[in-house]
């Protein structure tokens, strides 16, 4: 049994929901890995502070991305992947 049919969601009423998740998907991973940059690049008098933030931040957007995949799956959709 398809998810959809479970709980008894339209495919057609889903699909714009798809879309913005996987939009939202690929923008949360662009700021993933700015942040990612940011924490590998620390330099000055708050280097510990600066690094241990940027560190938090990161792991939280990549806790964000993954609940956002999972989602997808739970749509039926493929959490797109891609570069372009």
């Amino acid at each position: 049994m398809k998810t959809l049919d479970y709980l008894n969601l339209d495919e057609k009423k889903v699909t714009d929901v798809v879309k913005g998740l996987n939009l939202l998907l690929a923008n949360l991973q662009v700021y993933y890995t700015n942040l990612r940059g940011f924490h590998w690049n620390v330099k000055g008098d708050k280097f510990y502070q600066l690094h241990e933030f940027y560190e938090s931040q990161y792991n939280d957007a990549a806790t964000k991305v993954d609940e956002i995949a999972e989602r997808l799956l739970q749509l039926d959709a493929r959490p797109e992947n891609r570069y372009s």
